[in-house]
């Protein structure tokens, strides 16, 4: 055997001739090269399965709505950060008009795309409402609120004078149509009431639950008055027994119509009759007033709406004990009433 073979056999053996221990020190290095190779492998093939889990392609989301976009970017575990700028289409708004990085290009997990998206046009002209009824035009500014919030708003309170047009029409708005606008913008409004001295025709509520009334006068904006009385002999316990001004009268659009309540006899159990009365402070236009109802598992319901000049209110109700009374005038609440049981 010559040099190198003898090196060779001491290195792997120690020089030893004694086959147990040959075979025993063989065994001990054929088993850690084994392990070594094993994790050496493994390693290898971590870093390789990562590697290919990290990279992804970025999607190409220009022309797309940002919510769209959005969801696609999630979808191939893409971060996003978004930078809003005008374009010259009014229609490009809430539109990407460009992204970084570019479509098509590979990268890792979890990298951030940088997404241009469109304000609309720089600058856009008033639209000339004159004329138009005012419920209709603020049903379509909240039709064009967009996830920028709206480049228009109706400034409240809104002033309201006597015109021969039909109540709600506008008269004049500020700014003029066709100006110019780039940033929200408030539009002042002159809002017709209708024909001063107008008069309408009383109908007869007699015989109709409080709740039927309310539906009836709220529709025109009539104002009201609701009292109370023990039921009589005649009397249908829960409705209007009598009212004034009387059926039939003509009377101005500013009348405030009494009506009388026969009081319930009997309530379902749990619930509570009643009115609340408050008076509110006097208006100089009239202002919406909303009043909702809070049952006490948390359900709301509207109980009526209207176009109200302030002072004296009266709000009859039939509703389950703890429920919230809520007065809100402008969408503002103003007042907030628990109904309670009255325990004698």
């Amino acid at each position: 055997m010559g040099p190198l073979g003898k090196k060779l056999q001491n290195l792997l053996f120690g020089g030893s001739t004694d086959p147990d221990k040959r075979f025993y020190r063989t065994f001990m290095v054929f088993a850690v090269g084994t392990i070594i190779i094993m994790f050496i492998a493994g390693l290898a093939t971590f870093f390789l399965t990562l590697q290919g889990v990290e990279q992804t392609m970025v999607p190409d989301v220009t022309g797309m709505e940002i919510e769209n976009a959005l969801v696609d970017l999630e979808e191939k575990a893409l971060y996003s950060s978004v930078q809003l700028r005008y374009t010259q289409n009014i229609e490009d708004k809430g539109l990407v008009v460009g992204q970084d990085p570019e479509p098509g290009t590979s990268v890792r997990a979890g990298t951030r795309v940088i997404l241009k998206v469109s304000k609309g046009s720089a600058v856009e002209k008033l639209d000339d409402y004159i004329g138009w009824n005012v419920d209709d035009l603020e049903a379509h500014i909240k039709s064009m609120v967009s996830i920028y919030g709206p480049l228009l708003s109706v400034k409240k309170p809104i002033t309201r004078v006597y015109d021969s047009s039909a109540a709600g029409t506008i008269l004049v708005q500020s700014p003029e149509p066709g100006t110019e606008i780039s940033a929200a913008t408030e539009l002042e409004l002159v809002v017709s009431m209708g024909p001063e001295g107008q008069t309408r025709k009383v109908l007869d509520y007699t015989g109709l639950t409080f709740g039927e009334v309310i539906e009836s006068v709220t529709k025109t904006n009539l104002r009201f008055v609701f009292t109370t009385k023990n039921a009589g002999k005649n009397d249908v316990p829960g409705t209007v027994v009598s009212q004034s001004p009387a059926a039939d009268s003509d009377v101005p659009n500013d009348t405030i119509m009494q009506f009388v309540i026969a009081k319930p006899e009997k309530t379902p159990e749990g619930y509570v009759f009643g009115i609340l009365e408050r008076t509110l402070p006097d208006y100089q236009v009239p202002v919406t007033l909303t009043v909702d109802a809070i049952t006490p598992d948390g359900a709301r319901k509207q109980l009526f709406t209207m176009k109200h000049s302030g002072g004296l209110i009266t709000i009859p109700y039939l509703e389950q004990e703890n429920t919230l009374l809520k007065v809100s005038i402008a969408d503002k609440e103003i007042i907030t009433y628990a109904i309670r049981a009255v325990r004698e």
